[in-house]
């Protein structure tokens, strides 16, 4: 059914309806970036892929022998492969997976209703599963590709392509095992793999389900937790908890948009609701040029909401690079880990960068403390607070604990010529969905739901300062005028009565069960045009610029383009082949009036 959908809607597009293609597009654009995010680790460069996917999706038309969902696949494994040989590393990806021998796993359950909480673990789970694994369970299982499309998109053998579905499941069953899923109701024992999430999953957008990112050393990933608001609760045993105010903005945005004051779902409100109303986060607390907040009306009337927070930083004096000289690990961790900082060797120019807030000493004769803060100084003003605590809090709390020791301390603040600093380099590149959201209805909005809220973060701490990058896009949707909206479509067998307003009975009756008696659409031989900078302009922003440009000329007239925008406004024609408008004009296989009939935007100047 779904593919039939799809490509419905692709054949409509080459027809010349626009939001086609557009309904498409936002079904696929967030699977796609995830799926190629899985192959090149990189959130920000599977972002551009994917837009490149898209455009040659619009410039290539789908083979008759595919699907459009196996075409795109196949596309975005394409052009990620392309990017990772561009960059040299086409050996990491031609590794090839060994497998031990096939050990028996339990069968999987077909039919399972899973409470909230317990699809949180599951979505967690899949996400710990090795890259090799998770898109061939992604594939087959999510997309509902078969074993034979995955193969081809994964460039990988069929028998080996189940190999991997098999032990991705396997892998599965070990980490919801040691989360506990073995002590369930009983009646739910049979739950060791739960990998039917077409039927958990139903409609959503995988791509949102997961938290990836990528801090990149030696091709290792490193897990964040991304909290809706800073006063979240903080759970202990997640690893590298963040907030950043992106996600409250558009809240408050959204808020501001619909005339309330709190958003509060139909069904009751779930967690991530409460922190967001509760959030005492605002614009106001932010610099107006390092934020910015665009709303969009959707297809349905619904709203697009994309909010950006952006900050470059840099200290007053580069400190020390303690990379390689020595050999310092974190916590437990046996890896050697990058620092910068000050030591007795460093320029006490570089001690101005600090002020310290409090200092906790372990006992009376220690120089060293587990309970500590200190504040960076930045050229731009802003201040970058580091604290060394085993508490477990949320971010508030920890706010208020360094307020309240900071009050009470009462030693020298200054960095001082004995004293030394050891910061690890940080870097984070993630993403969450926070899917929970995803189809639910707000109160009072008469059919307004959630389609997607999608945050990425992008943060680099090092000798120099901080870098951090962040947005969040937020869209939601009008099912209908009405939650209670009813949509009669005769698209299937229906009978026709015809009766004079005061009479019981009727003078006409027709049965209408097949086409033979319906009126066709007619199908012509003449060309469409398509101008994709109309389709999708945030797509195609790069081609709406440049000024005025002179795509064709006659005996007396010149036609431009408002902008550089002639090569994304393309001719088809009913053979499948295409070209530029301009190119299809000077070779004489349209005329003028075409673009007319599509209205196509242009200047015509005479000679």
């Amino acid at each position: 059914m779904d593919k039939d959908l799809d490509m419905k809607l692709y054949n409509e597009y080459l027809n010349g309806d626009k939001e086609a293609f557009e309904l498409l597009y936002n079904k696929y654009k967030n699977k796609i970036q995830y799926f190629i995010c899985n192959i090149i680790k990189d959130y920000q460069k599977a972002e551009d892929i994917t837009q490149e996917v898209f455009i040659y999706i619009l410039q290539n038309k789908v083979r008759e022998d595919c699907s459009f969902k196996y075409y795109i696949y196949l596309v975005a494994k394409s052009r990620a492969i392309n990017y990772i040989n561009m960059e040299k590393r086409h050996t990491d990806l031609n590794e090839k997976y060994v497998f031990p021998e096939a050990e028996e796993i339990q069968k999987d359950v077909s039919e399972i209703i899973i409470k909230e909480e317990t699809k949180k673990e599951l979505k967690e789970a899949i996400d710990k599963l090795d890259d090799k694994y998770k898109n061939a369970i992604y594939l087959t299982k999510i997309e509902e590709l078969s074993y034979n499309e995955t193969a081809q998109i994964l460039d990988e053998t069929l028998e080996n392509t189940k190999v991997l579905v098999h032990r991705g499941k396997k892998e599965l069953r070990k980490i919801l095992l040691k989360k506990g899923f073995d002590e369930m109701n009983k009646s739910l024992k049979v739950i060791l793999i739960v990998i039917l999430v077409g039927a958990l999953l139903s409609g959503i957008v995988y791509a949102g389900t997961v938290i990836y990112n990528n801090y990149i050393k030696n091709n290792t990933n490193h897990n964040i937790s991304m909290n809706p608001s800073y006063q979240s609760t903080l759970d202990e045993n997640t690893i590298n908890n963040l907030w950043v105010g992106t996600l409250d903005l558009a809240w408050k945005e959204l808020e501001n948009q619909l005339g309330k004051e709190r958003i509060d779902l139909e069904d009751g409100n779930l967690p991530i609701v409460d922190d967001l109303n509760s959030s005492t986060f605002t614009k106001d607390m932010l610099d107006s040029n390092d934020y910015n907040i665009t709303v969009e009306r959707t297809i349905t009337n619904g709203y697009k909401i994309d909010t950006s927070l952006n900050k470059e930083l840099h200290f007053l004096e580069v400190f020390d690079n303690f990379s390689n000289d020595y050999t310092w690990t974190f916590g437990d961790s046996e890896e050697f880990i990058k620092y910068f900082g000050i030591n007795n060797a460093s320029s006490e120019e570089i001690n101005k960068n600090i002020e310290v807030l409090f200092f906790n000493r372990n006992d009376d004769n220690s120089a060293k403390s587990d309970d500590f803060a200190i504040k960076l100084k930045t050229q731009e003003g802003d201040e970058i607070i580091l604290y060394r605590t085993n508490e477990n809090k949320n971010f508030d709390e920890y706010y208020k604990d360094i307020q309240e020791k900071t009050n009470a301390y009462t030693e020298n603040r200054e960095f001082a010529e004995d004293d030394e600093l050891r910061i690890p380099y940080v870097r984070v590149n993630g993403m969450i969905a926070h899917n929970e959201l995803y189809s639910k209805y707000i109160k009072d909005t008469n059919g307004l739901y959630f389609t997607d809220v999608i945050q990425n973060v992008n943060f680099y701490l090092n000798e120099k300062g901080c870098n951090l990058s962040s947005q969040v896009t937020m869209v939601t949707e009008y099912l209908s005028t009405s939650i209670n909206a009813r949509y009669c479509y005769f698209n299937d067998q229906f009978v026709i009565f015809m009766k004079e307003a005061n009479s019981n009975n009727p003078y006409f009756a027709l049965k209408v069960d097949n086409t033979d008696i319906l009126e066709k659409r007619e199908e012509t031989d003449e060309p469409k045009i398509l101008d994709s900078t109309v389709i999708n302009p945030d797509m195609y922003k790069e081609f709406l610029d440049g000024g005025e440009y002179k795509f064709y000329e006659d005996e007396n007239y010149e036609y431009y383009y408002t902008s550089h925008k002639s090569p994304v406004v393309t001719v088809w024609f009913k053979d499948g082949e295409h070209d530029t408008v301009e190119n299809a004009l000077k070779d004489g296989k349209i005329t003028m009036d075409l673009l007319d009939k599509y209205e196509v935007e242009y200047i015509k100047k005479e000679k």
